[in-house]
């Protein structure tokens, strides 16, 4: 009995580690991509690129890390999570490193791309360790911080960025922060072990049959009708430095200082709506959340001075119902389908979102941030239509698949 406990202890050891180092890496790539809009306007500038040419760029490295989800199950065959998630953010590494060197706009294009290829295994593979290696009761806890603690990447890395900037400009800025990333991922693949049930390979990480079987779940099909939707507002935060100096004339430090604090909403928003999520129905937070959004991104045309909108974007910032949604998404299938699920939940959101940029930044070239802002909080209402048929699988007496 003695023997079997201490093996169990030290499996959960193991898992523990296994999902720090997958949540931190995860925060690591998002220090790279957190960086970018402090450090597009010089890009635009060295560049000589416009806003829609920005919105080509961002769309093509968007769909480049969100297309392949669907499709990095397939080396579960031969290799672990780990593995995958870490090879991919070494290469993305390397890739924005590159990217720092580059002497065009094309050449600086094809390397982010093919970093955002690599950083394709991050959130469906990453989502599906930190799920199969946490207890069901912790669950939404443990998802929120995979979200939050990354999202914490996104608040101070602007300050960050902007202070590299001031100094050595984006090229030696971008190097520098893609280092810690590379250093992490070589760690994962070479000195951290999971569990051997998370470590294991499995044939049905991409199963097509099974894909449609899942497909067939109430919830998966409503949450992915959801997730479609709400992909075409993904992007719009990029475009948010450029708004606050370039229309309502703040400087670059001010700027950072607000997108900082829209950030910083999306740290604690997470942790705490996927804490709350393991204690009470999920649905109504899920629909409250959304009606909430659909206002503070409609106030954007109307709140202009420094207070109001920290106020404003950090409230923004915290209402995050994509920690539920993924709850909800993973007591809804089988285990041995999460990582399949959730890279079809990541590629709807990602591929979507890659013309989601062109979309916003084609509005706002033509009809100004405001009407940008307005078409956001349109497709945040049209978003709520599916979240009406989520059901909440703790509570369900019927079965959930048709």
């Amino acid at each position: 009995m003695e023997p079997m406990k201490t093996a169990e202890n030290e499996e959960d050891k193991q898992s523990n580690q296994l999902v720090w180092s997958v949540i931190i890496l995860h925060m690591l790539n998002h220090v790279i991509s957190g960086a970018m809009p402090m450090l597009y306007p010089d890009i635009m500038d060295e560049f000589n690129i416009s806003y829609s040419q920005l919105g080509l760029m961002r769309s093509a490295s968007t769909f480049a890390a969100g297309f392949p989800q669907m499709f990095v199950g397939f080396f579960r065959r031969w290799f672990s999570g780990r593995v995958i998630v870490g090879v991919g953010n070494l290469v993305n590494a390397l890739m924005n490193m590159l990217a720092a060197l580059s002497r065009g706009f094309l050449q600086f294009l094809g390397l982010r791309v093919l970093g955002s290829v690599g950083s394709s295994t991050q959130h469906p593979v990453g989502a599906s360790i930190v799920s199969s290696a946490t207890e069901t009761s912790k669950m939404g806890r443990m998802l929120g911080l995979n979200q939050a603690i990354p999202s914490l990447a996104f608040s101070f890395t602007p300050l960050i960025a902007a202070y590299l900037l001031t100094r050595m400009g984006w090229r030696s800025a971008l190097g520098i922060l893609s280092v810690p990333a590379l250093l992490l991922s070589i760690v994962l693949i070479v000195f951290v072990r999971g569990a051997s049930s998370v470590e294991a390979t499995t044939r049905d990480a991409l199963n097509f049959s099974k894909l449609r079987e899942s497909l067939k779940n109430k919830n998966v099909l409503a949450i992915s009708l959801l997730r479609s939707v709400m992909a075409f507002r993904m992007g719009v935060r990029t475009f948010l430095p450029l708004y606050f100096i370039d229309i309502l004339g703040f400087n670059s430090e001010t700027s950072s200082v607000l997108y900082a604090i829209l950030l910083f909403g999306g740290v604690l928003g997470p942790f705490f709506w996927g804490s709350l999520s393991d204690r009470v129905n999920r649905k109504p937070l899920i629909i409250g959340i959304t009606v909430a959004s659909i206002v503070g991104y409609y106030l954007l045309n109307h709140v202009t001075g420094f207070w109001p909108l920290a106020v404003l974007l950090f409230l923004i910032g915290f209402l995050v119902q994509t920690v539920i949604v993924q709850s909800v998404l993973s007591d809804s299938v089988e285990r041995d389908q999460l990582d399949q699920i959730f890279g079809f939940y990541f590629t709807i959101g990602f591929t979507i979102a890659s013309f989601s940029s062109i979309i916003f930044g084609y509005i706002i070239e033509l009809y100004g941030f405001n009407w940008g802002f307005t078409y956001i909080a349109a497709v945040t209402g049209i978003s709520l239509l599916p979240a009406f048929f989520i059901q909440e699988p703790r509570n369900s007496e019927t079965p959930l698949t048709q």
